[in-house]
């Protein structure tokens, strides 16, 4: 089977994906991309973003078809509490209303979702130590086995420590890696998948173009 695009259908469903790029934001298009995918087959979808306001990711998924903000999809935007993040992951229970800052704010009940994107999940962690970090992608894949739930985890590669970027790969169930080069003026981009539950490892590394439909696989052999 030709790979032609990259969205939800070849994400694992119950797993702990890392999603790691070494320059630029092409996750988080491939993040809009899963949201899209995931709204239409009527799954639920929290998206936490470090990165982004709740007003910039609704405008972003404008691209994808999403005009109107659905009741199944919850966006905590410019999410800096990390102490909330390791809260619920120690706990094992609703993220309540701290991920918003605002006293009045609805609760939102991680366990509810089919879909969690927390992009960017390294910066969040970065001033944690390895124990640490290590623990809380246990609670995660202990979340998405109880709950029936999808983790994406966002990282640029560099922001954590070089062990613990190790660790978190060795624990999570699959690793998806934006990688780019430049040669010759020319940028070339390239996805490189070295573990994905239920499938083989990839024998080489796919190239990519990223169009307003989100991710299409270059086809293409390139030389050189």
């Amino acid at each position: 089977m030709v790979l032609t695009s990259f969205g939800l259908k070849n994400v694992p469903a119950n797993v702990v994906l890392l999603v790691e790029e070494d320059i630029g934001d092409v996750k988080g298009v491939f993040f809009r991309k899963i949201s899209s995918d995931a709204l239409t087959m009527g799954k639920r979808v929290y998206y936490i973003s470090t990165r982004s306001s709740e007003k910039d990711i609704i405008e972003e998924l404008k691209v994808f078809g999403i005009t109107e903000m659905p009741e199944k999809f919850t966006i905590i935007g410019n999410f800096s509490d990390h102490v909330a993040l390791l809260d619920m992951c120690y706990r094992r229970h609703k993220l309540s209303n701290r991920l918003y800052g605002d006293v009045n704010g609805p609760l939102h009940n991680i366990t509810d979702a089919d879909v969690c994107i927390i992009d960017m999940f390294s910066s969040l962690l970065i001033h944690e130590d390895i124990e640490v970090i290590s623990e809380t992608i246990e609670a995660l894949i202990n979340i998405s086995r109880q709950e029936d739930i999808t983790f994406l985890l966002s990282a640029d590669t560099g922001i954590l420590p070089e062990r613990a970027e190790k660790i978190v790969r060795s624990m999570v169930d699959g690793v998806i890696q934006f990688r780019t080069e430049y040669i010759g003026g020319k940028i070339n981009r390239y996805i490189n998948i070295p573990k994905m539950k239920g499938s083989l490892p990839l024998t080489k590394m796919i190239a990519y173009n990223v169009t307003s439909q989100g991710i299409t696989m270059d086809t293409r052999e390139r030389v050189g």
